[in-house]
This record gives C-alpha cells, sequence and structure tokens, in this order.
C-alpha cells in the first residue's frame, strides 16, 4: 500500500515558514481536542449556573472573550460578579487568577455586592446611618465577606491602556506559568487609548484581548453597553430581543468575540412582550446568548434579585 507523502509544497517549505499551518496540522489539533473533550482532559472552568454550563460546553474556556452586554442598570456587573466569584468557589482545586480591571466600581463595593448577597442584606442597609446594622448583622456580614479572603482576585481601579494591560499578564504569566488568567474589564469603554474616536478605542480594546488569548491562553470577559436602538418604540413592539447590532461598537466586539450575552430585565426596564409570554416578569433577567461560536444559542431564564445582587438559573 502506497504511504500518503507530504506534499511537495510542504516538504519544500514554502509555507511553513510564513506561518501557515497545513490542513493535516488541523486535522491533528482538531482531533486532539475532541480527545481531550472525550477524556475530560480539556481545560475547562464550569460556572455554578448548569444551562450556561451547557451552553458552553462545560465552562469558561482559555484562549476565548466573552462579552456580557446590556443597557446602563440591567445588571451587567452583578452578573459577571457573581460568575466570577461562584466561578472560583466552583474550581478551588485549579490555579486561577482574576486580573479586574474596574474602572467605574472599586474593588470594595464589589465585596460589599458580594457580602450583600452572602448576609441577605441589602447594600443600602449596609452603609446606612440611619439603619444601623446589630452587632449580630454586622458579624453575619463580616463572615460571609471574609470567606473570599483566599480568592485570588485582584483589582485594578486606575484606568489604564491595553499596552499595560498585557505587560501585567505577561509579568504573570512568566512568574506563575500554571496559572490560568481571566481578565475582567468593567467598563471596557474606560480603557485610555490614544485613539480619538470611541468606536477605534474599542477595536483596541477588543485587537488587545485577542492578543492576550492568542499569546497567554488567557480568558476575557468584556462589559459592554447596547446603544440605544433596543429602547425604540417599534422595537418593543416587534424585534425586541437585543441583537449583535446592538453592541456598542458591534463591529469590532462582536465579530471578535467568541460569545456574546445580552441581558435584558423586561418586567423592571421595559415592559412585558411576547417574547416572554412563558415567564413570569417579576425578577427575570433574560441572558440572551447572541453568539457563540462553539456552543449552543438562545435565552438562559435567571431569576434576579437585585437588591441583594443574587441571581440563579430559573427552572433547574
Amino acid at each position: 500500500m502506497t504511504q500518503n507523502k507530504t506534499p511537495d509544497h510542504e516538504s519544500q517549505g514554502l509555507f511553513k515558514n510564513r506561518g501557515f499551518k497545513s490542513i493535516n496540522q488541523a486535522i491533528t489539533t482538531s482531533l486532539n481536542h475532541v480527545v481531550q473533550g472525550m477524556q475530560g482532559k480539556r481545560r475547562v472552568f464550569p460556572t455554578k449556573w448548569k444551562r450556561l454550563n451547557k451552553n458552553l460546553l462545560g465552562g469558561l474556556q482559555p484562549g476565548k472573550m466573552y462579552v456580557i452586554a446590556g443597557r446602563p442598570g440591567v445588571g451587567k456587573s452583578a452578573f459577571s460578579n457573581q460568575l466570577i466569584f461562584d466561578l472560583l468557589d466552583n474550581n478551588k482545586d485549579k490555579q486561577i487568577i482574576v486580573l479586574y480591571w474596574s474602572f467605574e466600581m472599586p474593588g470594595y463595593q464589589q465585596i460589599l455586592r458580594a457580602g450583600s448577597k452572602g448576609s441577605g442584606r441589602q447594600v443600602s442597609d449596609l452603609l446606612s446611618v440611619e439603619s444601623r446594622l446589630a452587632q449580630d448583622e454586622f458579624e453575619k456580614f463580616k463572615k460571609a465577606v471574609q470567606a473570599y479572603g483566599d480568592y485570588p482576585i485582584y483589582f485594578n481601579n486606575i484606568p489604564r491602556n491595553m499596552e499595560f494591560i498585557k505587560e501585567a499578564n505577561v509579568d504573570i504569566t512568566n512568574k506563575k506559568p500554571d496559572h490560568t488568567i481571566i481578565n475582567v474589564f468593567d467598563h471596557s469603554r474606560l480603557i485610555l487609548s490614544s485613539r480619538e474616536q470611541e468606536l477605534q478605542k474599542l477595536n483596541d480594546v477588543s485587537k488587545g484581548c485577542m492578543w492576550l488569548q492568542s499569546k497567554m491562553g488567557t480568558i476575557n470577559i468584556l462589559l459592554s453597553q447596547l446603544n440605544r436602538n433596543i429602547e425604540q418604540e417599534h422595537r418593543a413592539k416587534a424585534q425586541y430581543q437585543p441583537l449583535l447590532t446592538d453592541l456598542f461598537g458591534g463591529d469590532s466586539i462582536g465579530q471578535d468575540a467568541h460569545v456574546v450575552m445580552m441581558l435584558q430585565r423586561p418586567h423592571d426596564l421595559y415592559g412585558i412582550t411576547d417574547l416572554y409570554c412563558n415567564e413570569d416578569p417579576v425578577g427575570l433577567l433574560a441572558v440572551h446568548m447572541e453568539k457563540n461560536r462553539d456552543g449552543l444559542l438562545g435565552m438562559i431564564s435567571f431569576e434576579a434579585e437585585m437588591s441583594t445582587f443574587t441571581i440563579n438559573e430559573r427552572n433547574i
């Protein structure tokens, strides 16, 4: 039997030195990915949300960009915070470092939110000089926040440019090569850039994330705004579901992202439409998987108690 021979153009190195990979290399890589999945060896970090894990083929994966988008006040920060804190709690045996580039909300405010969920008290109650906490309530809150003390989360609240962010990731990877870095950008529009146009700035952020994913194998989570088109009257009556074209800077971030999740709270913000006729609208946080390169699309329904920043999947 005649064995398959390497094509002449491969043996001559006409493409190798220019960064190309042959179809046989691509076949080998694809087979390895499938085998890793069969053997449970693919690196994946499951969340505590089962339906989200199913759509994401097991959870968050290194080398991918996840966009969480919504109008102001819909719960993007609350959703991403709980996703990260629950993910760390769910993957204590894995080596993860979370870099929280939080330019709108200082780290202590995020801890207040996490503690609010853990203690069952609203942040307004925790900070109010009028409705002062009793000592036992304070101890409950203290216990809730101190439980996060060994979580590998590092907050940076000073607006930075992508070059600084890249350097920080490279430095950490060089010192801790066995760790997976999760970058959370809240909010991506506040990353510094020399570009004058807003869309050009977002393009720089998106391309910077792609570099980190390719070179460092990072997981990148970007919080992004939706434009005002979703609030127009004709959209509320007909095509009510958010679309990729509703992303602010959609041409860059939407195309580069592996997964785009769009958040809506129809009862609180928009009113009720036929899209949610089978759902109890009170407390509904609808997460639309508008883009998912490898996984499933569709809507996942969450129950959101925003007073204590508690979010759980419905119908599990």
